[in-house]
């Protein structure tokens, strides 16, 4: 099994910097690329692991001081208790109490990582349905984590309503 250890940051951050500084669309960090390691004399060499696209975007996004991080997915939304009676999709939440719940490592707890990471960082994460982002967007749908959503006294209290399927 090939480790996934947490990235620290992108190294060709001041690269997609400046290209989206001169307008450019850019499409980075979807899986798949080449883990580093930093030597004491600042060489870089491959390891060998796994790159989390949703952990490594929190990080980018975080290391260029974004103010929003939209992960897309096929799921309309992310549930507690997901797939069972007792299943409730959660709209808003701090990131303390969205990470005091348990998700399937397979399933939505590498996005749930990234958005708390990045929440944490001060920015705004969302995560939904490609098909649904003009709703994401403007908060009609799907989960917010953002460091200003009241952590409460228990992960109950930092949610809102989900809306109507």
């Amino acid at each position: 099994m090939v480790p996934s250890p947490m990235p620290l940051r992108v190294v060709q951050a001041p690269l997609v910097r400046a290209l989206l500084e001169a307008g450019q669309l850019v499409v980075c960090v979807g899986g798949g690329g080449v883990s580093v390691k930093t030597d004491g004399k600042g060489r870089q060499t491959g390891v060998q692991a796994v790159v989390d696209k949703d952990l490594a975007s929190a990080a980018l996004a975080a290391e260029l001081q974004a103010d929003m991080l939209i992960m897309l997915t096929d799921a309309a939304y992310v549930s507690e208790n997901w797939g069972t009676p007792a299943q409730r999709d959660i709209l808003t939440a701090s990131p303390e109490a969205i990470s005091e719940l348990p998700f399937e490592e397979g399933s939505m707890k590498p996005k749930i990582d990234a958005a708390v990471r990045f929440a944490k960082a001060g920015g705004r994460a969302l995560i939904g349905p490609l098909d649904r982002l003009d709703d994401l967007l403007a908060g009609r749908s799907a989960p917010r984590c953002a460091p200003t959503y009241p952590r409460g006294s228990s992960t109950s209290e930092a949610w809102g309503p989900a809306p109507p399927r």
